[in-house]
Parts: C-alpha cells; structure tokens; sequence
C-alpha cells in the first residue's frame, strides 16, 4: 500500500472513530472508563482506551508503523471501534511524544551510525568480559599521576564519545578506545591461543560539552560529550553503542527488568582491575534511589534511573560515565524485530563503599531524558 493510501484509510479511521464515538457517547460512562492492557500494532504494551482520551492519536501512523489497512484495524480493542489500544505513558521520558524532541540532523547522523550488533561496572563483584566484547566502551585519560585512566565512556559517533559531566576535569587529556586488559599492550585470548584484538587506539578531545543544566555537586544534568580530534575508524574492537533514537526503543524501554552495567573502576577490595569488566543489576523504581539520597539533598527524578541494590553488584570510582544498558527491540526490517544493545544511562553517583555488604541502589543519568540536548550537540557540531 502506498503512503498515500495509508494516509487516506487513517483519516478515514479517525472520521469513522468521531463519528461512531458520538453513537455510543450515552449510556457507555462505566465502559469508557475502564483500563484494560492490550498490544499496540508494533506491539508495544498499552491501554484499551475511548479514542477521545488517548492523547497521542495522531502520532499512531508514526509509533505503530502502521503499514497496510489491517494495520490500522488492529489498533481497535473491545471489538466496539470506538476503543482504541493507546500507547501508555512512558516510564523513561515524561513526553510520550519521544521522537519529535529529537534534533532531526543529529538524529540521522545517529540513524547512519552502525551501531553495535549484539555477539554469538567498576563493576564491583562484576566478571571479565570475553575478549571484544563491548567495542563502544572507552576509557579516559587524565594527566595525574598513578592510574591515569580516571572515568569511562561510551563511543556514540566516529567523532563523539557520551560520558559524564562531573568526568570534566582541567586534567581530562583523551580518550582509549578499544581496549581490554590495561596491563597488556596487545589484548589476547590467551598465552597459548594467539587470537588477539588489534591495539588500541587514542584520541586527544577537540571540544568538551557539559549539560547546560548540570550542576555539582547535586550531580543534576551529570551528561557531557567529547568531541574528538580526528574521526574514528571503525573496526573489529571499536564501534560505537545504539541509542534509543527508535519509537521501538522507546515503547520497550520501561520493560526493562535488568540492566548491564561494564567498566574498570574498583573491586569491592577497593582495588583496580585492569580487565574490562560486567555484571546485570536490577531496575529499581526511583523512589528507592530517592529514600537513599534524601540526607545528601539530591532530588531523584526523570533525570535519573535507578538501579542496583542485589548480589553486591554495584558501580564503583572509576566506572562514572559509563554505560547503563539493555538488549531490547530496535528496529524492525521486512516484519523482522532488530535487537540491538542500546544505552539507557550514565553513570552518575552511588554510595561510598560500593560494593560492600549494604549495597544500595546507584543512580544514573537517565539518557532518554537528554537525548534532545544530545541530539542537538551531535547535529550542530559534526
């Protein structure tokens, strides 16, 4: 069916919802009130609603991908064609209308991008990654003396690496990507296996880009980009994560159950690991972070997710500004669902002592939130 005829069959949808809502406006109150679970076209969870009260009627076309007639008919619930299965609010992004918000040339540089495909913290009691496991993670480089590897990142563009904006020190000097093990110049599979990855690379940073927003030390707004001095060549052990730059992204996210959380900051010993690290941890509603960071005057809200709290697995110094992420649905391609590892959060700020025997929930950046501005800074500067 061409676009065209898709258009014209849903204004007529609507015509024919208007029509047949003034039909059964009396004596359907109780009905029309009720809320009942249903799946959206693109199969996204939401709620049977009257037409009149789902508020994102218009962007269907849009959010449900709707391609032919029969489309159009699945978005009826209760058999009245009057209810209709409306997407329901998003638990990440305040604004169901998520993709609109977006800086439309940003977000075709991010469409361009070939994100990561997904393969066959510190993470405090975390276990080592296999070898070129994660490619878009990044450490960076400071110019200190001892451990010069003081954050992580994540490579989001052959220019851009996403990070946190409390990273941002006079100090911060570039950035690695592609590594592994820090103790080895060459990262191998094993002594007697000779399969390595190639070296890792380094990039001076061009221009930093803090949150407008971001304010320390409520580490409020805690986002920042790194813009690179020269473009960055994608290869087996280097290629940059997916972002929820998709309506499927989006409809999935508040799904998520459990999060993986990598990076090379500290042991529950306190002690640095030199080996890429990663454990899963579970999304926890914000009201917990909130109870745990109440006394320190931060104010939990859509900015942040929270997560953790279970098996002393926590995010410890070392970790900020890395990656907070999930395998969720995509894209979709000749009716197929795309999974891909796509990045949910920063990481923001915890509890000293992570890792320990009270291990408590961490909070992170909560990157839906800052897409806009993301998108903004990657499509006026690339």
């Amino acid at each position: 069916m061409t676009d065209q005829m898709v258009t014209l069959s849903y204004l007529t949808l609507l015509i024919i919802l208007k029509i047949l809502m003034l039909a059964h406006a009396v004596g359907n109150e109780e009905k029309e009130n009720e809320d009942v679970t249903c799946r959206a076209p693109n199969g996204s969870p939401g709620y049977c609603l009257l037409y009149t009260e789902c508020a994102n009627l218009t962007n269907w076309k849009i959010q449900n991908n709707i391609q032919t007639s029969n489309d159009l008919n699945k978005m009826f619930c209760q058999n009245d064609q009057v209810h209709v299965c409306c997407n329901r609010t998003n638990y990440y992004f305040s604004d169901t209308n998520y993709i609109s918000q977006l800086n439309p040339k940003g977000l075709a540089i991010l469409e361009e991008e070939k994100c990561y495909r997904l393969s066959g913290d510190r993470v405090s009691n975390g276990k080592s990654v296999r070898l070129g496991q994660y490619p878009f993670m990044a450490l960076l480089k400071y110019i200190v003396e001892g451990r010069q590897f003081l954050c992580g990142g994540t490579l989001v563009t052959s220019r851009f690496v996403l990070t946190a904006a409390h990273c941002k020190t006079d100090q911060l000097f570039s950035v690695r990507l592609g590594e592994h093990d820090i103790s080895t110049d060459v990262d191998c599979l094993s002594s007697s296996i000779r399969l390595c990855l190639p070296e890792p690379e380094e990039y001076e940073i061009e221009e930093i880009f803090i949150h407008p927003q971001y304010m320390n030390p409520r580490l409020t707004h805690d986002v920042a980009l790194l813009k690179l001095k020269r473009e960055v060549k994608i290869q087996v052990h280097i290629r940059p994560i997916c972002l929820p730059i998709s309506q499927l992204v989006y409809d999935h996210s508040d799904e998520i159950q459990y999060y993986t959380i990598a990076g090379w900051g500290h042991t529950e010993n306190s002690y640095s690991t030199n080996v890429l690290q990663h454990a899963e941890i579970p999304h926890q509603p914000r009201e917990v972070c909130q109870k745990i960071f109440a006394e320190s005057g931060v104010n939990i809200t859509y900015d942040h997710i929270c997560a953790g709290g279970e098996n002393r697995i926590d995010t410890c110094k070392g970790d900020s500004g890395g990656p907070l992420f999930a395998t969720v649905p995509f894209k979709t391609f000749n009716s197929l669902i795309i999974y891909r590892q796509v990045q949910f959060g920063i990481v923001s700020f915890g509890l000293t002592g992570c890792g320990g025997e009270n291990v408590n929930a961490a909070a992170y950046a909560n990157l839906m939130e800052y897409m806009p501005w993301v998108t903004e800074i990657i499509g006026n500067n690339t």
